[in-house]
């Protein structure tokens, strides 16, 4: 199941695009997301300007409790920032049910204006026989309002460093 959701933030596209190839940026922004821990395994620096990281990251399971089996889930993060595309792909790989549970996506950035307009495109796949299409739709009702936090934190975050 996939979904695109939308948002503009009203910042310049390079401070964006900036923001997220800064690993002090992701850590901050995932500790307001209510990530309990943040442990950056990687990072790497490749040709056309591009940049990998891969971080371990844990925090409050979003399962939903009929399929939860604990209360806090732990993934790999393992993302590409593209500047040149303007685009961040993101692969996430959960410590447990790595065969049954896949979430992947990109984040596409463009200016408007003196905005940017952030389109974030989410694949979810929960392989579980009746339940994985219910799993998915709840997982993705909640990615809408994790977007909007992403995009909310993106613009404080830039407001604050170009403050300082």
């Amino acid at each position: 199941m996939k979904v695109s959701i939308m948002h503009v933030v009203p910042v310049p596209v390079e401070k964006a695009i900036s923001a997220y190839g800064d690993m002090e940026f992701y850590t901050a922004r995932q500790k307001d997301a209510g990530a309990i821990t943040i442990d950056v395994l990687e990072t790497e620096d490749l040709p056309d300007e591009k940049f990998r990281f891969r971080v371990r990251v844990t925090e409050p399971s979003r399962v939903p409790s009929f399929l939860r089996k604990s209360d806090v889930d732990t993934y790999v993060d393992d993302s590409v920032l593209d500047t040149t595309a303007q685009t961040l792909t993101w692969k996430i790989t959960p410590s447990v049910a790595a065969d049954i549970f896949k979430m992947s996506g990109r984040v596409d950035f463009a200016a408007q204006d003196d905005s940017t307009r952030v389109t974030y495109n989410v694949t979810m796949e929960v392989k579980i026989p009746l339940l994985g299409k219910k799993a998915e739709k709840h997982g993705l009702s909640r990615t809408e309002d994790a977007c909007a936090q992403q995009s909310a934190f993106l613009e404080k975050w830039i407001n604050e460093q170009s403050s300082s």
